[in-house]
C-alpha cells in the first residue's frame, strides 16, 4: 500500500495542475457576458476568446482551483497623455470600456480582486451584485461614472482589505449611508472622496469601528460635522489620514492627539476654525502636516516634538504675527517643503532664521508682508527648487542670494518692489523652468538670447520697464508674457537653436539663418506681447499659440498673415488698438474654441462674415469696434448663446437690429465664469467714459455697445429678456420708434445709452426699476411726456440726460408738465382767448357781409341773372306746395 501512495500524490498533483489551467465554463460564460454588454473601442479585450479564460488578459485564475480570482482592468495610461484637456479626454475615451457592468460576474465567487477604475459606464447605476462575492479583498471602481445608492450590503464584504469607490474625476453622484462601514473590520485602504454622505453625522464613529484602518481619503462628500470627542479611539493603526474640501465649521478635534501611528495629516479646505489643538505637537511620527485653506486664526502652539516633519502647509489661514514667532514652533532641520503664503504673517525673514533649514526645497511666503532681508554675501545651506514670494519685499536691489541657487526651477518675485536692472548672472541660472518677476520696476534690456536656457518654459515679466528688442528665446517655451513694458523693434530674429535651425529666410540685419517669431516655438502656449512699442507686420506661424494671443496696443501694422491659423484650443485673440487693416481676417473661421476676440481699434473693413456666429460657438467676448466695418449686422450673431459682451461701435455698420437678441441667453443671468483668464483689459464706453474691466472683474461684464453707427428700425422688444445686462450704448445711429416698454425688466442696467437717435413716445415708467443705474443719456430724441421719476431716478438730476427732447417735461427740466395756477396767469391765458375769439367772430360776420352785397350787386346790375334767380325761387316754392298736398292726402286717407 505504501508503495502506491507517492504514485497516487503524483496522480492527484498533476489532474490539480490540468484542472489549474482550465478555465470553469460557467465563469467563462460570465466574463463572455461581461464582454458583449460593455463597449470596447480600443480592442482591451480582443483576447477574450477560446476556452481557456486563465489565459485570456487582465484575468488570473488560482493555481489550486481554477477559479476567476483576479479581474483587472483599469483604465490608467491616460495619466501619461501629454497635450491638452481634449487630447486627454479624447485618448480617455478611447481607452475606456463603456455601456454596462453586467451581473454576470456575480458567478465569480472566489474574485479576491476587482478592479474596473477609470472606466466610463456613466448613467448606470451602482452594481448590487458587488455585495455578493463574498471573497473579495481588493475592490476599485473608482471615477467609472456610476451614480444612484450605494447598497448598504456592501458591508458584507468583511474580507475586504482595500476600497476605492471615489469619483471625484467624473460626473457621477454617488450616495452612500455611512453606519455600514463599521461591518468593514479587515479594511486597510478607504477613498470615498466625491461620494455624499447623505449628511451623515456618525461617519467618524463607523470608522472608529475599523481597528486595521490605515489609509482614509475622503474629499468633498458633502461632510458638515467632525465628532470633538471619542469615548475610546480604536482606529489607531490609521497612518494617512486626507481630509478635504468639507465644510466642518469646527475645531480640529483632540482626538486625532491619540493617532500616534499617523505619518500624514491632511485637513484642506474643511472650514476649520481656531484654536489649534495642542495634542496634535504628540504626532511624533508625523511626516506631513496640511492644514491649508482654513480659517484658521492666531499663533499656533508650540510643534517642536514633530521632529520628522518634512512637509508643513500652512496656507491661506489668518495666522498673523511674526514670521520667526512662527518658525521657532517648529523642528526645522527635516523639513524640506514649507508653504505658509497668504496667512497674513509680517515681520523680517533673514538668515538666521534660514539657519536651521538643512534639506528645505519649497520656500512658499507669497501674499503676506515679509520682508525678506538676506545678505549679498550669504551661503545658504539648502538648495531650493520652488521660490514663492509674491507680494513679499525683497527690492529696491535685485536678491542676489539667489545666485546661489543652482536648482531653483520655480521663481515667483511677483510686486516685490525691485528696483533694479536684471544682472546678466540670473540668466545663467540653467535649472529655471517658470520665472514670474511681474509687476516691479525691472529697468534696461533682455540679453540677446535665452536659448541655452532649455528647460525654460514660462517667462512673465509683464509691468516692468523693460526695453529693446524680444531676444530669441528657447523652443522649449510655451508661455510668454512681456505685456507693459517698452519692448520695440519688428517680431523677426527671435528663434534660434544650435539643436535645430530651420532656414526660412536670412536676416539682412545680421545674416544669421532664423525662424521668424514664433515660427520655431512648437510648444507655444500664451504670448502676451501687448502695451509695448512693437512694430511691422505680423509674421507667420501663429497656429503654434494653443490658447492665448494677445498682442494688442502696439503699432503691428498691414493686413493679418494670409497663412494665420489656429489650433482648435486657442481661447483668447486680441489685436485691438494696432494698425492692421484688411478685410476680416478669414482664418479665424476656423479658431472654433475661442472665447475672446478683440480686433478693436484697427483699421478692418468690409462686412463681419456669417460664419463668426455660425463656427465660434464658445465665443463670450465679441469687440471689433473702432474699425471700417460696414453692413449689415449678421443675425447669425444671435447664435452666440454664450455670448456676454458684445461690442461693435464705431463702424460704419447699417441696417436693423438683430431681431432675436433674446438668443443671448447669457446675457440674461447675473452671473456665469467665463471660462479663460487672461490679463486683457476691456475697454467699454458708457455716456463718454471709459470704464476699464480687468481680467478680476471680466467674469461679471456683460455689455452691447452699438453706438456710432448708421444703425436703422426700431429697438427689438426681446431685447428687455437681457436681464443680466450691465452696459447697453445704442447711441448716435438712426433708430425709431419707442424705448421698449418693459425696459424696467433689466434690473441689472448700470448705464443706458440712447442718445442720438429718433425715438419718440413717452419715457417707460419702469424704467425708474432699474435700481442699479448710474449713467443714463437719452439726449437729443423725439422724445415727449413727462419724466418718470422714483428710486434710482432720483439721484439722476442731471438735465443734460434728456436734453434735446422739446416735448418732454418735468423734473429735472425746467419746463414743467401741469398747467400755471397763479391768479394773474388765468387773467392773462383768459383775456388772450377772450381777444383770440373776439378776431375769429369779426372775421365771420365780415364774410357774411362781404358775400350777401356780392350776390345783391350781381342780381341788381344783371337783369337775365335777377330773372332766372326769381323764376328758379317761383318754381322752388310750387314744387314745395304740390308735395305738402299730397303729403296731407295720404295723411287723410290714412285717417279715414
Amino acid at each position: 500500500m505504501h508503495h502506491f501512495l507517492p504514485n497516487i500524490l503524483i496522480f492527484l498533483l498533476v489532474i490539480q495542475a490540468f484542472l489549474a489551467n482550465c478555465c470553469l465554463e460557467h465563469e467563462r460564460d460570465a466574463l463572455l457576458k461581461f464582454k458583449a454588454g460593455v463597449g470596447d473601442i480600443s480592442n482591451r479585450l480582443v483576447s477574450w476568446r477560446g476556452q481557456e479564460c486563465c489565459d485570456w488578459a487582465w484575468i488570473r485564475c488560482s493555481n489550486q482551483t481554477g477559479h476567476v480570482i483576479k479581474l483587472n482592468l483599469p483604465n490608467t495610461n491616460f495619466e501619461f497623455v501629454d497635450g491638452s484637456y481634449e487630447d486627454f479626454l479624447s485618448y480617455w475615451n478611447y481607452h475606456s470600456l463603456t455601456g454596462k457592468i453586467s451581473p454576470s460576474l456575480a458567478s465569480l465567487s472566489d474574485l479576491k480582486h476587482l478592479d474596473l477604475s477609470y472606466n466610463n459606464f456613466g448613467g448606470n447605476k451602482f452594481p448590487k451584485f458587488i455585495s455578493s462575492l463574498k471573497n473579495l479583498k481588493y475592490l476599485n471602481l473608482s471615477n467609472t461614472g456610476m451614480s444612484g445608492m450605494m447598497p448598504p450590503q456592501l458591508g458584507n464584504l468583511s474580507r475586504l482589505f482595500y476600497l476605492d469607490l471615489s469619483c471625484e474625476y467624473s460626473d457621477s453622484i454617488l450616495y452612500t449611508d455611512t453606519w455600514w462601514f463599521s461591518n468593514l473590520r479587515s479594511l486597510r485602504y478607504m477613498d470615498m472622496s466625491g461620494v455624499n454622505f447623505k449628511d451623515s453625522n456618525d461617519w467618524v464613529e463607523s470608522l472608529n469601528k475599523l481597528p486595521s484602518l490605515e489609509v482614509l481619503v475622503l474629499s468633498d462628500n458633502g461632510l458638515i460635522k467632525l465628532s470633538n470627542s471619542l469615548t475610546f479611539v480604536n482606529f489607531t493603526s490609521l497612518r494617512v489620514l486626507h481630509i478635504s474640501s468639507q465644510n466642518f465649521n469646527s475645531t480640529i478635534p483632540n482626538w486625532l492627539g491619540s493617532l500616534k501611528s499617523l505619518t500624514d495629516l491632511l485637513l484642506e479646505s474643511c472650514n476649520l476654525v481656531s484654536p489649534y489643538p495642542a495634542t496634535l505637537g504628540n504626532l511624533s511620527s508625523l511626516s506631513k502636516l496640511s492644514l491649508g485653506f482654513n480659517s484658521l486664526d492666531g499663533m499656533i502652539p508650540p510643534m517642536c516634538n514633530l521632529t520628522r516633519l518634512t512637509y508643513l502647509s500652512l496656507s491661506d489661514n489668518n495666522i498673523e504675527g511674526d514670521i520667526g514667532e512662527l518658525l521657532e514652533k517648529f523642528t526645522l532641520g527635516k523639513l524640506q517643503y514649507l508653504d505658509i503664503s497668504w496667512t497674513n504673517l509680517s515681520g523680517i525673514l533673514s538668515e538666521a532664521q534660514l539657519t536651521s533649514f538643512l534639506k528645505l526645497k519649497t520656500l512658499e511666503l507669497s501674499g503676506n508682508n515679509i520682508t525678506v532681508f538676506l545678505d549679498s554675501n550669504w551661503n545658504p545651506t539648502f538648495q531650493l527648487n520652488r521660490i514663492g514670494m509674491f507680494s513679499c519685499y525683497l527690492g529696491p536691489n535685485f536678491p542676489t542670494w539667489l545666485k546661489r541657487q543652482k536648482e531653483v526651477q520655480y521663481l515667483s518675485l511677483e510686486d516685490t518692489g525691485i528696483d533694479d536692472i536684471i544682472p546678466s548672472w540670473f540668466w545663467k541660472l540653467t535649472s529655471l523652468q517658470f520665472i514670474d518677476l511681474f509687476s516691479n520696476r525691472l529697468r534696461g534690456n533682455l540679453p540677446a538670447s535665452l536659448v541655452h536656457m532649455t528647460k525654460l518654459n514660462s517667462i512673465i515679466l509683464s509691468n516692468n520697464q523693460l526695453e529693446g528688442e524680444i531676444p530669441f528665446l528657447p523652443i522649449s517655451l510655451n508661455g510668454l508674457s512681456l505685456s507693459n513694458n517698452s519692448f520695440s523693434g519688428q517680431l523677426r530674429k527671435t528663434y534660434e537653436s544650435s539643436y535645430r535651425k530651420k532656414s526660412v529666410r536670412s536676416d539682412n540685419l545680421s545674416g544669421e539663418v532664423v525662424e521668424l517669431f514664433p515660427c520655431g516655438l512648437t510648444n507655444l502656449m500664451y504670448l502676451d506681447l501687448s502695451s509695448n512699442n512693437l512694430s511691422g507686420h505680423l509674421p507667420p506661424c501663429w497656429s503654434n499659440i494653443g490658447q492665448d494671443l494677445i498682442l494688442s496696443n502696439n503699432k503691428f501694422s498691414g493686413a493679418t498673415p494670409s497663412s494665420f491659423s489656429c489650433s482648435k484650443q486657442l481661447t483668447v485673440v486680441s489685436f485691438n488698438n494696432n494698425n492692421l487693416a484688411g478685410d476680416f481676417p478669414i482664418d479665424l473661421k476656423f479658431c472654433t474654441g475661442l472665447q475672446f476676440l478683440d480686433l478693436g481699434e484697427n483699421k478692418y473693413f468690409g462686412g463681419i462674415p456669417d460664419w463668426v456666429g455660425e463656427n465660434m460657438h464658445q465665443l463670450t467676448y465679441l469687440r471689433l469696434s473702432s474699425n471700417l466695418l460696414s453692413g449689415n449686422i449678421p443675425s447669425t450673431l444671435t447664435r452666440l448663446e454664450y455670448l456676454q459682451v458684445l461690442d461693435l461701435g464705431n463702424n460704419h455698420l447699417s441696417g436693423p437690429l438683430p431681431s432675436h437678441l433674446d438668443n443671448f441667453t447669457d446675457m440674461g443671468q447675473s452671473f456665469h465664469y467665463l471660462d479663460f483668464d487672461s490679463g486683457e483689459s476691456l475697454q467699454t464706453i458708457t455716456k463718454s467714459s471709459n470704464l476699464v474691466y480687468d481680467s478680476d472683474n471680466l467674469y461679471f461684464w456683460k455689455s452691447i455697445d452699438l453706438s456710432n453707427n448708421n444703425l436703422t428700425g426700431e429697438i427689438p422688444q426681446n431685447i428687455v429678456v437681457l436681464d443680466g445686462l450691465l452696459n447697453l450704448n445704442l447711441s448716435h445711429n438712426h433708430l425709431i420708434g419707442e424705448i421698449p416698454f418693459e425696459i424696467g425688466n433689466m434690473t441689472s442696467l448700470e448705464s443706458l445709452d440712447l442718445h442720438m437717435n429718433n425715438l419718440s413716445g413717452t419715457i417707460p415708467q419702469s424704467i425708474s426699476l432699474l435700481y442699479s443705474l448710474e449713467v443714463l443719456n437719452l439726449s437729443y430724441n423725439y422724445l415727449s411726456g413727462s419724466i418718470p421719476t422714483g428710486h434710482q431716478l432720483q439721484s439722476l438730476d442731471d438735465p443734460s440726460i434728456y436734453s434735446g427732447n422739446p416735448n418732454l417735461c418735468g423734473p429735472p427740466l425746467k419746463m414743467s408738465c401741469e398747467s400755471p395756477k397763479s391768479d394773474d396767469n388765468n387773467d392773462s391765458k383768459s383775456k388772450h382767448v377772450g381777444d383770440r375769439d373776439n378776431w375769429f367772430y369779426l372775421f365771420i360776420e365780415f364774410g357774411f357781409v362781404v358775400g350777401f352785397l356780392v350776390v345783391f350787386f350781381i342780381l341788381l346790375f344783371k337783369r337775365n341773372w335777377r330773372y332766372d334767380y326769381f323764376r328758379m325761387i317761383d318754381i322752388g316754392f310750387n314744387r314745395l306746395h304740390v308735395l305738402t298736398a299730397l303729403a296731407f292726402e295720404r295723411w287723410s286717407a290714412e285717417r279715414a
